[in-house]
C-alpha cells in the first residue's frame, strides 16, 4: 500500500521534488511498517521508483556584441559632425525645402495668428461629408470650424440662415472671403453646396405666416430642418459630421429678471433645441461611426453678468442634452455627439451681446495663458478633432477651449486684492 501511495505522490508532483523522493518515502514506508510488518521493502535502502534527476542544460553565455575597433567614440564624433554639415549644405541648395523655426514675437498678437494654426491634411478624414449649420461669414467659429475640417480632407456642406443666405452667397461669389479661403496647400476651401437653414422650424407646418410672407425669405424653399435634411441626403447621400454653430437670444441684453417667457422660450428653441431637432433629422442619414458637436460658453455653469435673455440657460440645456444625446444617437445611430465651450471671441455674432470686448480683456488678464488672445482657428481644430477617428472614444463631453478661463475661481485683477502701501 505505502509504496503504490509513494508511487502516486511521485507521479503528481514530478520530477522537480524527485530529490526529496527517497526521504519521504523513507518517511512513508516506516509508517506504513507500524501497522504492516509484511512489506517484502528495505527501509533504509532506495526506493525503486524513484524517477531519474532531471539536470537543466547549462544556459548558453550570450556572446559579446562585437564591436569595429575602427569606431570609438570620436570617431563617432567626427562622423556626426561631417553628417550634420552635409545636411546643412543640402537643405541650403536652392530649391530645397527649408524648415523654419520659431523666431521671438514682441506681440502676442502675432504670436498667435489664426494664420500659424493650420490642421495638418489627414486621411483619417478624407472623403467625409459635413454638414455646418451657422455659417453667414469668415469671422466666427463655424467658418473656423469649416475651414479646419476641408483641410482635413472633409467635403464641407453649409446651412446658412435664410435672411443672410443672400449676403453671405454674394460676397463669396465675389472673392470677398478669398483670403480667408486659403488653406495651407495654397488652395481655396470649397464648400460642396450651400443650403438655406433656419433651425427655429422643424417643418414647414411650423412657420407663421408672417414668416413665410416675409421678403427677407422670399425666393427661398425647403429651408426648414427636415427639408433641409431631405435635400442634403437627395444631393450627397449619407453624410459623417453635423456641426451645429448657432445661437440666438433676442433678449440677451436683458436680465434674467426682466427677461419675457417669449423672449427665454426663443433663446433656448433658437440655441438648444435646435441641437435636437437636427439630430433627429439628420442623425439617420449619418454613417456609423459619425460625429455630431455644437458649441457652449461657460455662462452655462457660471455667472456671467450681462448674458441674459435666458441664453445661459440655453447653453446649460445645451450641455445637458449633449450627454443625453450621446446616449440615445450612440446606440440608436453608433454616433458620437459632444460640445466645445469656446472663450470669448469678437465675431460680429459676438457683438450684439455689447460687452464682448470687455470679456476679451478679462480673458487676456485673468486665464492661465495670459495675453494670449483666442483664435477661431484653435476651435476649429478641435472640432476637426473630435469629429475625426482620433476622438472615436470621446462622447457625451464637454471640452473647454478658452485659455483655461474656466478653471480659474478668482480675478487676479480683482479691485480687492489691490494692497495699499
Amino acid at each position: 500500500m505505502a509504496t503504490q501511495q509513494f508511487t502516486a505522490n511521485v507521479l503528481r508532483t514530478g520530477a522537480r521534488n524527485a530529490r526529496k523522493a527517497p526521504r519521504a518515502a523513507s518517511r512513508m514506508t516506516v509508517r506504513a511498517a507500524q501497522t504492516d510488518l509484511t512489506l517484502p521493502i528495505d527501509l533504509r535502502g532506495e526506493c525503486p521508483f524513484r524517477p531519474p534527476v532531471v539536470v537543466p542544460r547549462p544556459m548558453r553565455r550570450p556572446s559579446p556584441t562585437r564591436i569595429s575597433p575602427r569606431i570609438d567614440a570620436r570617431s563617432m564624433r567626427r562622423r556626426l559632425q561631417s553628417l550634420a554639415t552635409r545636411r546643412r549644405r543640402i537643405g541650403a541648395r536652392p530649391g530645397r525645402r527649408q524648415i523654419s523655426t520659431l523666431r521671438p514675437q514682441n506681440d502676442a498678437t502675432d504670436r498667435y495668428r489664426s494664420s500659424d494654426l493650420s490642421f495638418p491634411r489627414s486621411s483619417s478624414s478624407t472623403g467625409k461629408k459635413a454638414f455646418v449649420a451657422g455659417v453667414a461669414d469668415d469671422q466666427g467659429f463655424g467658418w473656423a470650424i469649416s475651414k479646419c475640417l476641408a483641410q482635413a480632407g472633409c467635403e464641407v456642406i453649409l446651412g446658412t440662415w435664410v435672411p443672410a443666405l443672400n449676403i453671405f452667397e454674394t460676397s463669396l461669389r465675389r472673392g470677398k472671403f478669398d483670403e480667408s479661403r486659403k488653406l495651407s496647400d495654397g488652395s481655396l476651401m470649397e464648400f460642396a453646396k450651400v443650403y438655406p437653414m433656419d433651425a427655429v422650424f422643424d417643418t414647414y407646418d411650423d412657420v407663421p405666416e408672417e414668416i413665410r410672407t416675409n421678403k427677407r425669405y422670399a425666393g427661398n424653399e425647403k429651408w426648414t430642418v427636415a427639408e433641409c435634411a431631405e435635400q442634403v441626403e437627395k444631393d450627397f447621400g449619407k453624410i459623417d459630421i453635423l456641426v451645429h454653430s448657432l445661437a440666438n437670444g433676442p433678449e440677451v441684453a436683458k436680465p434674467l429678471l426682466e427677461t419675457s417667457r417669449n423672449g427665454y422660450l426663443a433663446a433656448l428653441s433658437a440655441s438648444s433645441y435646435s441641437k435636437v431637432s437636427m439630430l433627429q433629422r439628420f442623425g439617420p442619414i449619418m454613417n456609423k461611426g459619425g460625429a455630431a458637436i455644437s458649441l457652449t460658453y461657460l455662462a452655462s455653469e457660471r455667472i456671467i453678468p450681462g448674458y441674459g435673455g435666458g441664453m445661459s440657460s440655453a447653453k446649460a440645456a445645451l450641455e445637458s442634452d449633449t450627454q443625453v444625446l450621446a446616449y440615445e444617437a450612440g446606440r440608436k445611430w453608433g454616433i458620437r455627439v459632444n460640445t466645445i465651450s469656446a472663450g470669448p471671441l469678437g465675431s460680429r455674432a459676438a457683438k450684439a451681446i455689447g460687452f464682448i470686448d470687455d470679456m476679451i480683456n478679462y480673458s487676456l488678464t485673468n486665464a492661465p495663458l495670459a495675453e494670449k488672445p483666442l483664435s477661431a482657428m484653435e476651435i476649429g481644430q478641435t472640432a476637426a478633432f473630435l469629429c475625426s477617428p482620433l476622438a472615436s472614444g470621446i462622447t457625451g463631453s464637454c471640452i473647454y477651449v478658452d485659455n483655461g478661463l474656466h478653471a480659474m475661481g478668482l480675478a487676479t485683477d480683482a479691485k480687492s486684492l489691490e494692497r495699499s502701501d
